[in-house]
């Protein structure tokens, strides 16, 4: 979904895929002037950009699709090499502390066993 920013005169000057206060009508990305103010804004965004900021996203998703497999036994956690363990565990972690469901799910951190 799309959300517009209009001007005062109710034309659409702006899209974001978010709404807030700026961003309040919903439009169709076929509409034919949002489809050019979104070629506009990717014309403007280097490919680098793009990459970077659908890569957290991208992360997310492997980081939802390990815990699927991992719940529905076609993999085991412990077969994934020590570094993704590792990453994994620290960014679950992170995530509860942010979403406040902190259940300690490292435990313990020694020294020389730090998450990378």
């Amino acid at each position: 979904m799309l959300y517009a920013k209009v001007n005062e005169q109710g034309a659409i000057i702006d899209v974001a895929p978010f709404q807030n206060e700026d961003f309040t009508v919903l439009v169709s990305p076929n509409d034919p002037h949002v489809a050019q103010l979104l070629a506009s804004k990717l014309d403007q965004q280097s490919s680098q950009e793009l990459l970077s900021s659908s890569d957290q996203e991208m992360m997310r998703i492997l980081e939802d699709l390990i815990d699927l497999l991992t719940e529905k036994h076609l993999i085991q956690f412990t077969e994934l090499p020590m570094a993704a363990q590792k990453k994994l565990l620290s960014r679950k972690f992170v995530r509860g502390i942010h979403s406040g469901n902190n259940d300690n799910l490292i435990g313990d951190i020694r020294d020389d066993d730090a998450l990378i």
